[in-house]
């Protein structure tokens, strides 16, 4: 049922991406408790998130923030032609990550950072073969940059962002200048107020410490180990079916998908950071995910196999859910 939605692009999907958003977003107002809670020592996201105590105004953020991170999930596979146009299987399989891995009491900050990096990754791969690029990359740079001011778990992606770059486009010094001068500025901006509040001076130094310090193994939840299980096996397969087919018709999808190993491969340092644990993980893997799963599902002939696999995600996500209404 969902498979054949989601094949048929924008008009068969929108329906049932609406719905599953509000089931998810009803849901997620009415658990009772939280099966995980994410804590950053002594960072700044701590300073904002102790002033947002309602629930309804944390969902609606949590759920914003999701949504957000799916439309621009769904403008890189689209607008960048790194999925086919019919293909809405990433959007879908993002929105049911996101829905799985917020916390009802918390404003999530990976779904938070995740819109800047999405945002970041676009506008890089709005470079592909175009002159007249420094803005692209100036907002790419900077947004990135502001991201590590939600988590600083973010600064993983900061080599991410000029290993794409060169994936991309051959070197620039110019553009390379602007890059740097795009990370320069939120912290040059940031530095400036706190010197004139004297508030918090050297945040973004002393949190990249911190960060570096407090590097251990995760911790888990069982309620989240069979979406973890589905969610290693669902993305080793596709990435089989990748070497085995190819990577992309094109040259731009092949460059993407090299991007997206890259990602994961970054992405591996956010799951030693401190206080890590099952929902953080799957939301800072969830942009490589969506892709690489999401193209494996739409490329799946059967689409009885697609619903099949579909239906053990959702039920692994239901199973997060009867832990948070305590009913198992």
């Amino acid at each position: 049922m969902f498979a054949g939605l989601l094949n048929k692009g924008f008009r068969g999907s929108l329906a049932l991406l609406i719905v599953i958003f509000l089931i998810g977003a009803l849901a997620t107002y009415l658990v009772p408790k939280s099966i995980e809670i994410k804590y950053y020592p002594n960072l700044f996201y701590n300073y904002f998130t102790q002033h947002i105590t309602s629930k309804a105004l944390i969902v609606t953020l949590n759920y914003s923030f999701i949504a957000i991170g799916a439309i621009l999930i769904n403008l890189i596979s689209v607008n960048q032609e790194i999925s086919d146009k019919l293909n809405y299987f990433p959007v879908f399989i993002y929105l049911l990550l996101g829905i799985a891995c917020v916390n009802p009491f918390q404003v999530s900050p990976q779904v938070f950072t995740n819109i800047f990096v999405l945002f970041s990754i676009y506008r890089l791969l709005d470079t592909y073969r175009n002159e007249n690029v420094l803005s692209q990359i100036f907002e790419a740079s900077f947004w990135l940059c502001v991201s590590a001011f939600i988590t600083i778990s973010s600064i993983i992606s900061f080599p991410l962002f000029f290993i794409i770059l060169l994936i991309l486009r051959p070197f620039y010094w110019r553009e390379w200048v602007i890059a740097l001068l795009g990370f320069f500025l939120p912290m040059f901006l940031y530095e400036s107020m706190a010197y004139l509040c004297d508030f918090n001076r050297w945040y973004f130094f002393d949190a990249t410490v911190l960060y570096f310090q407090f590097l251990k193994v995760p911790s888990f939840s069982e309620y989240y180990l069979p979406l973890s299980v589905l969610l290693c096996l669902f993305l080793l397969i596709s990435i089989l079916a990748n070497l085995v087919y190819g990577f992309g018709n094109t040259v731009k999808k092949q460059r993407a998908k090299a991007i997206l190993l890259w990602v994961l491969f970054f992405s591996t340092f956010g799951f030693f950071s401190g206080g890590a644990n099952s929902s953080s993980i799957i939301l800072t893997y969830a942009f490589p995910l969506s892709f690489f799963i999401g193209d494996f599902l739409f490329g799946l002939k059967q689409i009885k196999i697609a619903n099949t696999l579909l239906a053990l995600l959702i039920l692994s996500i239901a199973l997060v859910f009867l832990g948070q209404f305590e009913l198992i």
